[in-house]
């Protein structure tokens, strides 16, 4: 089997020319004169009004009690794994002894108590 021939001698010829402009004539544009701009009011506020609610003399005797609580640890839930495992022994891919335990794993999470022998003395 032999390689396709290829042409040796390989000639490209390209010619590209990009010009041009535009001009909108926006070159000369001057701001000659602006009016002039004034602003003037008078304004005043007279009152003479008073209210009394009687609140001079206020003095607080017992501040309320704030209890503010975060509870940040899980609430107590048991979640359920099924799980299967092989265990096994194998040479050159053919299985020679195998060990199958099936079933369901379970994690439960509940409120810590510490054990008896957990407590610090």
């Amino acid at each position: 089997m032999s390689a396709p021939k290829i042409p040796n001698p390989w000639t490209i010829n390209t010619t590209t020319n990009v010009g041009g402009a535009l001009d909108a004539g926006l070159d000369d544009i001057h701001i000659k004169e602006i009016g002039p701009i004034a602003l003037t009011t008078t304004s005043t506020v007279n009152s003479d009004s008073k209210v009394d609610l009687g609140l001079d003399d206020i003095r607080i005797k017992e501040l309320p009690r704030i209890e503010l609580q975060v509870q940040t640890a899980m609430k107590p839930t048991r979640v359920h794994f099924p799980v299967n495992f092989r265990f096994g022994l194998s040479t050159l891919g053919m299985e020679l002894v195998a060990f199958s335990i099936c079933g369901e794993s379970m994690v439960i999470v509940e409120d810590y108590v510490p054990h008896e022998t957990e407590i610090c003395r």
